[in-house]
């Protein structure tokens, strides 16, 4: 059976029901499209409460239109060196993702080895979102977690994506210049040639921070360089795809992947990746030495991102 309520913080702020359920919570999973210090302060003492009675804890938070404060990202940077059991992810930007779509969830799952408790709503992790702010959320209270699983198969899906990795301090450090450059003024930033530079900074410095599951072009990369050992030069798109799925496979990460356009994927990799790309993003890590075959460029060779 579960126990379904509809709130608004207006009836009782969201921000009291997460701390409750923190506090005795064994796993927490949250996923938010922005994250601020002031929400931060919010659940402190209960997920420190959480943390030092061996709970886990992890937490994706979104990077879209750059809303989510570096005090809050430097909280959880510091918190991580404390706390072997907490994981903190980032979610990068559609610009990097190469999507219109924006990262916009608010997902809040809790269990205590007992019972399941999850949310879903409106309430970013903010001091407005789960205090003062007019929002709506509802929370499920399981004993046979139904709809728990469900909202933990979405948040799964978000996890084992190429788009996470893990911030450090050196990525915080340009963000925080960015950060602090759009709170004043966005339409200036998007033309400061100096913040343009720090963007493709740290967009480049997110390519390289481990995430939760390898990226496509890093598969790539070290099958070419498996290739280059045996004094093999060049590779074809079947013998990538082939190898790729073999690895994925043996890793049991068939779930992680979209597999019915896996291929296209492998394509769309190579091609923005090559080193004549036009694109802005291309890390220039192939080179086609001919139709079908690749090759690593210097930039591939020496390539250590996820």
């Amino acid at each position: 059976m579960s126990n379904i309520q509809i709130l608004s913080n207006l009836n009782f702020p969201i921000g009291k029901i997460i701390n409750q359920e923190l506090q005795n919570s064994k796993n927490t999973q949250i996923a938010v499209a922005f994250l601020k210090h002031s929400g931060v302060k919010v659940i402190e003492n209960s997920l420190k409460q959480s943390l030092d009675n061996g709970g886990n804890f992890e937490i994706i938070a979104g990077l879209d239109f750059k809303t989510t404060d570096p005090k809050s990202m430097l909280f959880f940077i510091s918190l991580k060196k404390q706390y072997p059991s907490l994981k903190f992810f980032c979610y990068g930007d559609r610009k990097i993702n190469r999507t219109d779509i924006v990262f916009h969830p608010k997902i809040y799952l809790f269990e205590n080895g007992k019972e399941t408790t999850s949310i879903v709503g409106s309430a970013n992790l903010t001091g407005g979102g789960l205090t003062s702010n007019f929002e709506v959320n509802t929370i499920f209270n399981e004993k046979k977690p139904v709809y728990f699983s469900q909202l933990q198969a979405i948040y799964n899906s978000i996890k084992f994506t190429d788009s996470l990795f893990t911030p450090d301090e050196d990525y915080l450090n340009g963000y925080s210049d960015v950060f602090s450059a759009f709170e004043k003024n966005d339409d200036k930033a998007f033309k400061d040639k100096g913040i343009i530079k720090t963007i493709k900074e740290i967009e480049n410095r997110s390519q390289i921070l481990p995430g939760t599951i390898p990226s496509i072009k890093s598969m790539i990369v070290d099958f070419i360089k498996q290739k280059m050992n045996e004094n093999i030069s060049k590779v074809s798109v079947a013998e990538i795809t082939e190898a790729l799925l073999n690895r994925i496979k043996s890793d049991k990460l068939e779930d992680k992947y979209k597999l019915d356009t896996f291929n296209n994927s492998i394509r769309g990799e190579l091609n923005h990746n090559e080193l004549n790309s036009s694109s802005s993003n291309s890390l220039k890590l192939f080179e086609r030495v001919e139709r079908g075959y690749y090759s690593l460029t210097e930039f591939g060779i020496n390539y250590k991102g996820r």
